[in-house]
């Protein structure tokens, strides 16, 4: 699937990391579930996390662990940083990294994981010095679906997108509303259930279903 209406690679571009970069929903299921059984909950049937990956953490903490979501967020963050070198990458999703890094983009990641977290996962990938800024949970004054940590980013690499081409890719609707709110080209990798509602909605500039049809896309631009 794509649609475009993108005709030369951009200034910047800014990612969002679980699900866009990062293979990690099976991780994050894991530390859930390593979490709700430390607390005396179920574990989540397959699939079930699903309905909670990449929401902001103060909509997501209290739907899953109701008046125990201070307690799990520390349990949580313990999991995560003793395991972060389990972390994947999506298929093809380095070589684009490393072409777009070719051709001297900046890039920054934008996501609603803690900024440390992923600065640690960044390490065991080897991709120290990659991406310009990571801006997470909590480092701007909102968290995505709002354009603050967007707007704070661009701010941070000095980036103007009055005066500059940036993109900004992620896979969920918080990634294309955040876009949309801060005037960047939205570039959306497919595959979440109401795929066509989004693309409806939002109208990206550049829809793909893998890292391997982004690469093929940038290359011919």
């Amino acid at each position: 699937m794509s649609i475009h209406s993108i005709k030369s690679l951009p200034d910047a571009i800014f990612w969002d990391w679980d699900g866009t970069i990062a293979d990690s929903y099976g991780f994050l299921n894991d530390a859930h579930n390593h979490t709700l059984l430390k607390l005396g909950f179920e574990a989540f049937v397959d699939g079930e996390y699903k309905q909670y990956f990449g929401k902001p953490r103060e909509i997501l903490y209290p739907a899953i662990y109701k008046d125990k979501s201070d307690q799990a967020l520390e349990i949580f963050q313990d999991f995560v940083l003793k395991n972060s070198h389990n972390i994947n990458l999506l298929d093809g999703a380095r070589n684009v990294i490393d072409y777009l890094t070719e051709q001297d983009i900046l890039m920054g990641i934008v996501s609603n994981k803690k900024s440390s977290f992923i600065r640690e996962e960044l390490k065991h990938l080897k991709w120290d010095g990659v991406f310009q800024t990571v801006v997470g949970s909590k480092d701007a004054a909102a968290d995505k679906p709002s354009s603050a940590p967007l707007n704070y980013a661009m701010q941070l690499c000095d980036i103007d997108k009055a005066v500059h081409n940036v993109w900004y890719i992620g896979d969920t609707e918080n990634d294309l509303a955040c876009a949309q709110e801060a005037g960047c080209a939205m570039l959306f990798l497919t595959g979440v259930d109401n795929t066509a509602e989004l693309i409806e909605k939002y109208n990206p500039d550049f829809c793909f279903d893998s890292h391997v049809q982004l690469k093929e896309f940038l290359v011919a631009l």
